[in-house]
């Protein structure tokens, strides 16, 4: 499968060198057969879903704008994380024990498209000049097709929308020479998918048969906090933020193996991650009547350190990612 393809299917959907883990216990209990696929199936789930957890959070709530709504906002957004990711077509699986590779891989942006609906609920109250603790009330619906890119296939498995909700309060608003300032909190998904592929066998004498890797029921969780601030100043705002991350990630890997002689061996295996990232984004916006047209760019860093006993040619899993946003909103 080319880099292309799984960058396609994404869409649809501290910088430092870690120490290479011991092989996870769940493989390493399995026949000699399937502890390489197991193995490696666990580590590019681990490096993939932070990529595309990031991608579906991207930078504030309310692209380009800090300030409470005013009714209700409605925009399509993309954020994109410059990813790295592997090339399945060059992984190769051993039927004799797990083996120890390096993965390649290659820079290409994770990209993650959204529609985003803000409602002001409460427009704050005055303190002398200043409002104060308005409410917004956030959605968001996330998207995956069913889609077969190359040799490898895209299922949406519970439909291929998911709707994300949260809530943001105005602790400041935008008035004189005082900026906005907001804090929010906003729960996205993706809609749960499968994601398969075939992979050339390295057993020649297998007749022309493939091995398999697969994850089902694969879905992601993001749970971002953010305390954002812009200014208007005439037709354009600033402003920027920072915040942090929960990403939880969870799928089934099914691989199947062909050994030199023999039947395929073929195993499941539940995969979880659970970890913390933070965030830092500035933004402009340019408003014009109705419409906003935003963009955010900005980095993704620190938080937990995931180690892998496989390892990837181009990017560690923890080290800060860049990533920008491009969107449009109108307000009615």
């Amino acid at each position: 499968m080319s880099l292309r393809s799984f960058a396609s299917a994404a869409l649809f959907g501290g910088a430092f060198a870690l120490p290479l883990q011991a092989q996870s216990s769940q493989c390493l209990t399995q026949p000699l057969a399937l502890r390489d696929a197991c193995q490696k199936g666990t580590d590019i789930f681990a490096m993939l879903a932070p990529q595309v957890n990031g991608a579906l959070a991207g930078g504030g709530p309310v692209l380009g704008s800090a300030r409470a709504v005013n009714g209700i906002s409605i925009g399509v957004r993309v954020n994109a994380v410059d990813g790295a990711l592997p090339d399945l077509a060059a992984i190769r699986l051993s039927a004799a024990g797990a083996v120890r590779s390096t993965i390649p891989t290659s820079r290409v942006p994770v990209p993650a498209p959204t529609l985003d609906v803000a409602l002001g609920v409460f427009p704050g109250f005055f303190v002398g000049v200043q409002r104060i603790l308005s409410l917004d009330v956030l959605l968001n619906v996330g998207y995956i097709p069913n889609a077969d890119l190359d040799e490898f296939r895209v299922k949406a498995t519970n439909g291929s929308l998911k709707l994300g909700w949260g809530a943001r309060v105005g602790l400041l608003s935008d008035r004189l020479i005082v900026p906005a300032v907001s804090v929010s909190y906003f729960r996205r998904s993706l809609p749960t998918a499968s994601f398969s592929t075939s992979l050339t066998s390295p057993n020649t004498s297998s007749g022309g048969a493939r091995d398999s890797l697969s994850l089902n029921e694969f879905s992601l969780r993001n749970d971002a906090i953010r305390l954002a601030v812009s200014k208007k100043l005439g037709f354009l705002e600033i402003g920027g933020g920072v915040g942090e991350d929960r990403y939880r990630g969870f799928s089934q890997l099914r691989v199947s193996v062909q050994p030199v002689a023999g039947v395929a061996s073929t195993g499941t295996f539940v995969l979880q991650q659970e970890i913390k990232r933070r965030a830092a984004y500035g933004s402009v916006a340019l408003n014009i009547l109705r419409v906003r047209i935003g963009a955010e760019a900005g980095t993704i860093f620190g938080g937990d350190s995931i180690a892998t006993f496989n390892s990837f040619t181009n990017g560690k899993i923890n080290e800060h990612r860049l990533f920008g946003s491009v969107g449009l909103r109108i307000h009615l």
